[in-house]
């Protein structure tokens, strides 16, 4: 049986910083774009069976609404990922290190931006 105060430390999640939630975001979107690397390439490997059938298979892919919405939410991993990129480097060339926080929160802002400015284009041709 567990203890309370372990249990308890799983709730600090909450009292996280801007600056852990970054490095968090920053980790999980990077993985995510290794998944998606080798998802990518997956399809890709269906032009060697023929152009017939990598034409059926995007298209069948790219009719569906949930790939557009997972491609929305891979655009959104890659802006966000490149961006807080730079505001890493920014840091650690010792630009912006007294405001980290508010970098954050416009990295976050320019990736909403980003994303919402896509969805016409990216869920249009599906609804």
């Amino acid at each position: 049986m567990y203890e309370q105060s372990q249990l308890r430390q799983y709730r600090k999640w909450r009292q996280f910083d801007a600056g852990t939630w970054a490095w968090i975001l920053h980790k999980v979107t990077g993985w995510a774009l290794t998944f998606y690397l080798f998802m990518h390439m997956t399809v890709l490997s269906t032009s060697l069976l023929g152009p017939t059938v990598y034409t059926n298979t995007i298209g069948g892919l790219e009719s569906l609404l949930v790939v557009r919405v997972l491609e929305l939410m891979l655009l959104a991993a890659g802006v966000f990922h490149s961006i807080n990129g730079l505001r890493l480097v920014l840091v650690d060339l010792g630009i912006g290190l007294k405001s980290q926080a508010l970098s954050f929160y416009v990295s976050l802002a320019l990736t909403g931006l980003a994303v919402l400015a896509s969805i016409p284009r990216f869920i249009g041709g599906v609804l």
